[in-house]
């Protein structure tokens, strides 16, 4: 018998774990940068999540990164499975938190 076809995610709850994992782990991956909020939209801006661009940031804190990298690629493996209007959904949210961010530092 096929295997059925498994139907992209576009609920909120994916998108909260999406979101959980980038609080447990963004602060680990994104540590010196002036922009955190570009390099997030970078590893989302296209339809699959840049694994490599992740891979990179994580390189630079290599002690750490073997304990973020399961859940980093976990993550990337949610947000590729996540319907193309919830990976809109995760891109606002985004620059939202970005926005909440500038107005809080001004």
């Amino acid at each position: 018998m096929a295997e059925p076809i498994k139907k992209p995610s576009c609920g909120r709850a994916a998108t909260r774990d999406l979101a959980r994992s980038a609080r447990a782990h963004g602060a680990l991956m994104l540590a010196g940068f002036d922009t955190p909020h570009e390099e997030w939209m970078s590893l989302v801006w296209g339809s699959l999540f840049d694994r490599d661009h992740a891979l990179r940031l994580l390189a630079r804190r290599p002690a750490s990164a073997a304990v973020a990298l399961p859940e980093v690629m976990a993550a990337a493996d949610r947000f590729d499975a996540l319907a193309v209007e919830a990976k809109r959904r995760v891109r606002r949210l985004i620059l939202r938190h970005e926005q909440r961010t500038w107005i809080q530092a001004v």
